[in-house]
């Protein structure tokens, strides 16, 4: 019992992404987007449809330093290709950028050299 007991108290100690910083990008300027992001582990972008429905896509990290985390949709683009859609939370801007070229052509790519929305940007 004394070394369950132990074994449960040091896994609250343990390192883990649960307890890694997490950045949420939420728009304010009228775009319904958020983006959420935990540093080494998963991230989110949630996307508000047409109909009204939310929709969360999965990221993968790609980059963070101490004002911008980016993450990539994991679309397994082939060697020297880009993934389809890169987000970055811009803290010191309180901006989120999109990156994206729509996979079948049909709609505009978005080149990321503007922002997307203001947002504010917090990490927990």
């Amino acid at each position: 019992m004394r070394k369950l007991l132990l074994a449960a108290v040091l896994t609250l100690f343990a390192p883990t992404s649960a307890n890694a910083a997490t950045w949420i990008a939420a728009c304010y300027d009228g775009k319904d987007l958020q983006y959420n992001q935990t540093l080494g582990g998963k991230g989110f972008l949630y996307l508000q449809m047409g109909n009204g429905d939310f929709q969360g896509v999965p990221l993968i990290q790609q980059s963070a330093d101490a004002n911008v985390v980016c993450s990539v949709v994991d679309d397994h683009p082939k060697p020297g290709a880009a993934h389809y859609l890169k987000v970055c939370a811009d803290m010191s801007e309180n901006t989120i950028t999109l990156t994206y070229k729509d996979p079948t052509g049909k709609e505009p790519p978005i080149d990321g050299s503007t922002p997307y929305c203001k947002a504010a940007v917090t990490v927990h």
